[in-house]
């Protein structure tokens, strides 16, 4: 039975769950960052481009990465082409994916 409430006072509900990370399928992180192409995946989101601009100018500045692969997988509701994804990932090390709005 819930607790009764009166006027002056209130419930509060959590609604977060645990986090839990998938590790299975992962790709292994590199050692380092220098020398590697950074793979910059948008999804023609508003604001997807500066975030990950941003984002690469912060790693740029503290690593020596060779440079940016930057990408627009476009539409937004609908997931990458595997061929699409396929060519992406034969030009970076690793990648960084971003929303915006």
């Amino acid at each position: 039975m819930a607790p009764k409430l009166n006027d002056q006072s209130f419930r509060v509900l959590d609604p977060t769950a645990p986090q839990s990370v998938a590790t299975d399928g992962m790709a292994e992180r590199p050692e380092s960052l220098a020398g590697i192409r950074v793979g910059l995946l948008r999804n023609d989101k508003l604001n997807s481009e500066p975030l990950l601009n941003a984002i690469y100018d912060v790693l740029a500045d503290r690593f020596e990465v060779s440079g940016a692969y930057r990408v627009n997988k476009g539409d937004a509701s609908r997931p990458a082409d595997p061929d699409f994804l396929r060519d992406f990932s034969n030009e970076v090390d690793v990648a960084i994916l971003a929303n915006g709005d």
